[in-house]
């Protein structure tokens, strides 16, 4: 038998001349075709996804860690050696400070000056200080003028003695006034060198323990890790083989292991130890800061 489709059906009833479809009628053929469209549309949509169930999924990349890239440190060890940044620094160098507050009269050095050893560097306003002595000077007087007025009125042993006592203790404060004075009213050289930093101006006020004057002999300089990991730092002995690379001289140098500090310090969260590196010569160009590489052969001793 031949079918036909609900929608040609309509269709022909229609062409016939037959009467209308009541209104009624109408509705519920109108919503028999929604039921079937949403059918199809569903159907439809449960083909399409089973469909797809059997795609293959996209792959997700992998990333891989470079260990040598690890936070822990700049450069990598092997079994033979640890490796480290560096910096470039004088043998010998000095951060100079006042011990007490004072004003600044003169500073009678800048950056780049030659100095020798003993040499005044900064000077503070005495006055405070200088006033001092002087109440001291006058205390001692004081005292020994006591002493001599009791001996010549023959007063007895004990007052004596204790108005001895007590000119003894006058002078011991007059000796302290007088060295301090001497002592902290200039900031000397403690060597010969160059001047690195001034961070005082005349007329400032300097606070015990603050850095003014910081100084270096340049005539030698070694090398300092800044960041050899605490687990590499129990292979490194003194004596031990070193090679330093300097990045702005583009060279390596030779160098042995002269001292292993015992205190950590803590760089971007890691406890790292600061070892010294004597260089077995000193190349020309080379400057106070400058960067290195270095690379200490744990297998060997010298």
């Amino acid at each position: 038998m031949k079918k036909i489709s609900l929608f040609r059906a309509a269709k022909s009833r229609c062409s016939c001349g037959e009467r209308s479809e009541p209104i009624g009628e109408r509705s519920r053929s109108g919503q028999v075709r929604v039921k079937i469209s949403v059918a199809m549309l569903l159907l439809a949509l449960i083909l399409s996804a089973c469909t797809s169930v059997g795609t293959t999924p996209t792959a997700i990349p992998t990333v891989s860690l470079d260990n040598n890239n690890s936070p822990s440190g700049a450069q990598s060890s092997d079994a033979n050696s640890v490796s480290a940044s560096a910096f470039i620094v004088p043998l010998k160098q000095a951060e100079l400070s006042f011990a007490n507050v004072g004003r600044v009269k003169a500073v009678d050095v800048k950056v780049g000056d030659q100095v020798e050893a003993g040499q005044v560097l900064v000077e503070l306003d005495t006055t405070l200080l200088e006033a001092k002595v002087r109440e001291a000077e006058a205390n001692l007087t004081a005292a020994q003028v006591e002493v001599k007025y009791l001996k010549r009125v023959g007063t007895d042993e004990v007052h004596l003695e204790s108005a001895q006592a007590e000119a003894d203790r006058a002078q011991a404060l007059l000796d302290s006034a007088q060295a301090t004075l001497a002592a902290q009213s200039t900031l000397v050289a403690p060597f010969e060198g160059t001047i690195a930093l001034v961070d005082v101006s005349s007329g400032e006020t300097v606070v015990p323990g603050g850095v003014v004057i910081t100084m270096g002999d340049l005539s030698r300089f070694q090398v300092e890790t800044e960041d050899l990991s605490e687990r590499d730092v129990p292979r490194v002995q003194i004596g031990q083989n070193a090679g330093v690379f300097i990045e702005a001289l583009n060279q390596e140098f030779s160098g042995k292991v002269t001292d292993i500090s015992r205190v950590s310090s803590t760089v971007g969260g890691d406890v790292v130890f600061e070892v010294t590196i004597d260089l077995d010569q000193q190349p020309q160009g080379l400057l106070w800061g400058m960067s290195a590489d270095v690379k200490i052969e744990t297998g060997r001793q010298e």
